[in-house]
């Protein structure tokens, strides 16, 4: 009796082994962490989505799809479009997105980030077509908020989340180079311009109010002088303009006797 009871004993150990060993071969024990998202598919369908966490996954019945949710930045080559008046300029673009929903962005396309070039491309493409150059330039800062507005809707489709676009390189012909160059070139010359006729009114105006101090001080032009020979080397001409210092006229000579013989 001892010896069969020994016997049923080894066998539930022998088969609580193998169980053992075959449940090893089958699960595996799978980590998610914050910045992802697991989805985990039942003979091909989805079953959940699963958070961060630890989960045991049966092998043969289960598929586990991990997506990473972190955002992410694709840019986009040099891409060649006419603008509204014809000019061809070639721009380049940067896109900051994340997943947003695994699911939709697993089933919607085979690649995502193609799709999402691809629309950013399309928007770029429509969004020059209805500016010319100088509307082009004048609202870069603003072109990366509008092509956000037109891809937002085509990538929540995928699944997507753009958060933000900018326009990287505007590059523009060599002749309208040219032209931008001859039109900076102007505005500095009138500037400059701008400042030597500021500089020189200001210049004509101390100058007219030096000439009323001194013609309502006379002494002020000798008090003038005076500094002047005490600072280095000057050469002093002696007179003055009788508006400044006015002299009484000659007195006349009065007639003689013999003035007719003089």
């Amino acid at each position: 009796m001892d010896r069969m009871l020994s016997l049923v004993v080894v066998a539930v150990i022998a088969l609580g082994l193998a169980a053992l060993v075959a449940g090893r071969g089958t699960l595996r024990r799978v980590v998610i962490r914050e910045h992802q998202t697991g989805l985990l598919f039942r003979r091909g369908r989805l079953a959940r989505t699963l958070g961060a966490g630890a989960y045991w996954i049966a092998r043969p019945a289960l598929r586990l799809v991990v997506l990473d949710t972190r955002p992410r930045i694709v840019s986009t080559a040099g891409q060649e479009v006419p603008v509204k008046d014809g000019t061809p300029i070639r721009a380049t673009l940067a896109i900051r997105y994340r997943v947003a929903d695994p699911a939709a962005a697993l089933a919607g396309a085979a690649s995502w980030e193609e799709s999402l070039y691809l629309d950013a491309q399309l928007a770029l493409r429509d969004l020059a077509a209805t500016l010319d150059v100088d509307e082009l330039v004048e609202r870069r800062g603003r072109l990366g908020v509008d092509l956000t507005a037109a891809v937002a809707a085509r990538a929540a489709a995928l699944g997507l989340e753009v958060e933000a676009m900018h326009v990287k390189d505007l590059t523009f012909p060599a002749p309208i180079k040219d032209a931008f160059a001859r039109v900076v070139e102007a505005r500095k010359g009138a500037v400059a311009a701008m400042e030597r006729a500021r500089g020189e009114t200001a210049a004509l105006r101390h100058l007219a109010n030096a000439a009323r101090a001194f013609e309502g001080n006379p002494g002020l032009a000798m008090l003038r002088t005076l500094q002047a020979l005490d600072h280095g080397r000057n050469t002093v001409v002696l007179g003055h303009p009788a508006a400044l210092f006015p002299t009484a006229p000659p007195s006349p000579v009065p007639p003689g006797p013999h003035a007719t013989d003089r």
